[in-house]
C-alpha cells in the first residue's frame, strides 16, 4: 500500500465524518442526536477496512474505532473522528513498524521496477544482484517478526532459505524457488549469465515481486 494514499483515503474518511457529524439531527422522541444510519454505517465499514489494513486489526486504533464507533449516534462518530485524528498523527508523525514498512514497500517496488529496467537493458548480472538483495532483505525482516533465528548481515541467501523453511516461514515449493533464484545469483556473481538466463530472470523479478507482497508485513 502506496503511504500516499494512506494519507489521501484517512483524510477522505475524516471528511466524510465531518459531513456526517455536520449533518445530525435530533430525535422527535429524544434528545439523542444521530446522523444518517446508512451514510453512518457505509463510513463505518470503510474506516474499519482501512485501520485494519494500514495499521493492522491488531492495533489500538482498529480496536479504538470498532469499539468506541460502533451505531450512528452523534456521539459515536464524534468518538471515531477522535480515533481518526490519532491515527492521522501517528501516520504523520509516528516512527513505527507499520509505517517504516509501508515506506519499505516502496522503496522495494522501485528497486524492482530497476531490476526489471537493468534486464531489459540487456544487464542481467545486476538485475539479478539487484533483485536477490530485495529478497534477502524481505526475507531478514520476516524472519525477525517470526521470531526466525537467523545471524544477521552473515547468513546468505542459501543459509535464510533454509532457516525460514525450517522455522515455518514458508512452505517448501517457496524455499525451491528462493533455491533456483540463489543459484541464478551465484552463476550472476561469476558473471555467467548470457541471454539465454533472461527467462529465469524475468521469472525471477516476477517471484521477488509477490514475495515482497505476500512476506513483508
Amino acid at each position: 500500500m502506496n503511504i500516499d494514499l494512506v494519507r489521501e483515503r484517512l483524510g477522505q474518511l475524516s471528511d466524510r465524518g465531518d459531513e456526517l457529524v455536520g449533518s445530525r439531527y435530533k430525535s422527535e422522541f429524544s434528545n439523542q442526536e444521530f446522523v444518517d444510519t446508512a451514510a453512518f454505517r457505509e463510513w463505518r465499514v470503510g474506516c474499519v477496512a482501512f485501520l485494519r489494513e494500514a495499521l493492522g486489526a491488531d492495533s489500538p486504533y482498529a480496536k479504538e474505532f470498532e469499539f468506541n464507533c460502533d451505531s450512528p449516534f452523534l456521539s459515536a462518530v464524534a468518538r471515531g473522528q477522535a480515533v481518526l485524528r490519532a491515527a492521522r498523527e501517528y501516520i504523520e508523525f509516528g516512527p513505527v513498524a507499520r509505517v517504516e514498512e509501508l515506506v519499505a514497500a516502496e522503496i522495494f517496488s522501485d528497486l524492482i521496477g530497476m531490476a526489471a529496467r537493468l534486464l531489459r537493458e540487456n544487464r542481467f548480472a545486476p538485475a539479478v544482484t539487484l533483485s536477490a538483495a530485495v529478497l534477502e532483505d524481505v526475507m531478514r525482516r520476516s524472519a525477525r517478526h517470526r521470531k526466525i533465528a537467523i545471524r544477521e548481515n552473515v547468513d546468505n541467501l542459501v543459509e535464510l532459505n533454509a532457516k525460514m523453511v525450517a522455522g515455518g516461514g514458508y512452505p517448501a515449493a517457496t524455499g525451491k524457488k528462493i533455491g533456483e533464484w540463489a543459484a541464478l545469483r551465484a552463476r550472476a556473481d561469476s558473471a555467467g549469465l548470457d541471454d539465454s538466463a533472461r527467462p529465469a530472470i524475468d521469472r525471477m523479478i516476477k517471484g521477488v515481486r509477490d514475495f515482497v507482497n505476500d512476506h513483508l508485513f
